[in-house]
């Protein structure tokens, strides 16, 4: 006659266990968890040709027009500025006189301080409150900027302002007159894309002067 295996009891069972080198536990254990590792994705440099905003002459006018430049260094901007020029969209003209250089750039808390050579001292007048708006209005290039100095040939000259004279460091609100409004352009020759920015940046000029 068989016999029926009875199951073994709690307490033959931890024996059974402890005799086998199983450790047991009064309490259950968490299941250790691998470490994950996490992999972060840049996200790309755009890509694509670099550009500027420079100024230009319309009419006895400033007016904005994209240039390419070669990197971000406010240098570069201001030296695509100063150089020979072609191929301007519309009427554009350049009332820096040819030959002028960029000698260098200081940009510090209370502003920038461009050096010119002695070719720019050519100019008198309008042609040089043209051409020193050009500058003014250029040397930002989305930075924070309230004051712009100008030495030509090493030696500080004070800017000629339509709105206060001269001065010895000049502001963008020292041009704001030579900023036409989009009507006053509408007939002329230029991309859609140069009458927003001009409409733009005379609106937040005049937001900024009051």
């Amino acid at each position: 006659m068989s016999r029926r295996l009875r199951p073994l009891g709690p307490v033959l069972l931890v024996t059974v266990l402890a005799a086998c080198g199983i450790q047991t536990d009064e309490r259950p254990r968490a299941l250790p968890v691998a470490p994950t590792s996490t992999t972060t994705t840049s996200t790309p440099e755009p890509t694509g040709p670099l550009e500027a905003v420079l100024w230009y002459v319309e009419d006895q006018n400033l007016v904005p027009a994209s240039r390419p430049v070669s990197d971000r260094r406010l240098a570069t901007a201001l030296e695509a500025l100063v150089a020979p020029t072609t191929n301007l969209e519309g009427n554009l003209s350049n009332s820096v006189p040819i030959g002028t250089e960029l000698l260098g750039v200081e940009q510090s808390a209370s502003g920038i301080r461009i050096a010119l050579s002695g070719a720019f001292d050519e100019l008198a007048g309008t042609s040089r409150q043209l051409a020193l708006g050009q500058l003014v209005l250029t040397a930002p290039q989305d930075r924070d900027v309230e004051e712009v100095r100008f030495l030509v040939d090493g030696e500080p000259v004070r800017a000629s302002t339509p709105e206060r004279g001269d001065v010895d460091a000049a502001t963008v609100c020292d041009f704001v007159s030579l900023l036409p409004t989009g009507d006053e352009l509408a007939g002329e020759s230029l991309a859609p894309a140069t009458l927003d920015q001009l409409v733009r940046r005379r609106a937040e000029v005049e937001a900024e002067c009051g």
